[in-house]
């Protein structure tokens, strides 16, 4: 089990990834020893880490997407689609078979009957179109691609995306993704005209990095808590802004907020005035 050392767990962690190549983002900490500073020099301690890569597994996929329809983005297929079922319906998206599995309808939240179906075929077809156009942004990348679509949330859409070629697709810091999330974001808001999010996740890529997320927001809060200075983070998207917000919204110590501008807004955690250790 490799470990790193240096005079403060920062350090350390710094020699780590340096030697590795990685970004803090990729691996996990493990503090053996927070170090010692020493009286004059007698009976310092260096601080100990051990820092292991991320490892996302792959899944084998037996299905390849074939090249993608002569079209560009803007011109993605209307496909027909069938009489809405709220368990499961099924379209084509490109070349490639996509399952919109539905959560079961909340009764209390429904409108009209004719109003509802109306609006998800809507949905149902401007989500087929968009896992078209992820589809073929994929296998342009030479990233065959398949696509499930499930409602994860009250107005949350996740394409689950299968591809042999995870890491590539995920690209460096999450960068590839996140992208192709936006773009994707842009095409259903533009579509839809509605408030709904949509989440492209590969593998449990999107659970690994709130985890992430979760120990750095602890982890930082706990070392704002005994500095009394505030740590500015590298910048993120805002719904990983969200997930730091989140996890030390009930802190007594520390608070956050963001600042910047986007794309390169960062969350900056402060400790509180006047809280006592």
């Amino acid at each position: 089990m490799p470990t790193y050392e240096g005079r403060n767990l920062q350090e350390a962690i710094d020699n780590g990834l340096a030697e590795l190549g990685l970004a803090r983002d990729e691996v996990t900490v493990d503090v053996i020893a927070e170090g010692k500073r020493g009286f004059l020099g007698f009976g310092r301690k260096p601080a100990v880490v051990n820092i292991n890569k991320i490892e996302i597994n792959v899944d084998s996929f037996n299905i390849a997407v074939p090249a993608p329809p002569k079209h560009h983005h803007h011109d993605l297929p209307h496909p027909h689609l069938p009489g809405h079922n709220p368990e499961k319906v099924t379209a084509t998206a490109g070349t490639a078979t996509m399952a919109l599995v539905d959560d079961p309808p909340d009764p209390s939240a429904r409108p009209a009957a004719g109003m509802t179906n109306a609006r998800e075929q809507h949905i149902e077809a401007a989500l087929a179109q968009v896992s078209a156009y992820v589809v073929n942004v994929t296998t342009a990348l030479a990233l065959p691609t398949t696509v499930k679509i499930e409602k994860t949330g009250r107005d949350k859409w996740t394409f689950f995306l299968a591809t042999d070629r995870e890491g590539l697709l995920i690209g460096k810091h999450g960068r590839t993704i996140n992208s192709l999330q936006y773009l994707a974001q842009i095409l259903f808001s533009h579509l839809t005209h509605s408030h709904d999010t949509v989440e492209l996740n590969v593998g449990n890529y999107r659970e690994r990095r709130e985890q992430i997320l979760e120990k750095l927001a602890v982890k930082t809060a706990r070392d704002v808590i005994a500095s009394g200075q505030p740590i500015f983070l590298d910048p993120m998207p805002s719904f990983e802004r969200k997930v730091l917000h989140a996890t030390l919204a009930d802190n007594s110590y520390v608070i956050t907020h963001s600042e910047g501008d986007e794309p390169k807004r960062y969350v900056v955690i402060e400790r509180k005035k006047g809280s006592v250790i």
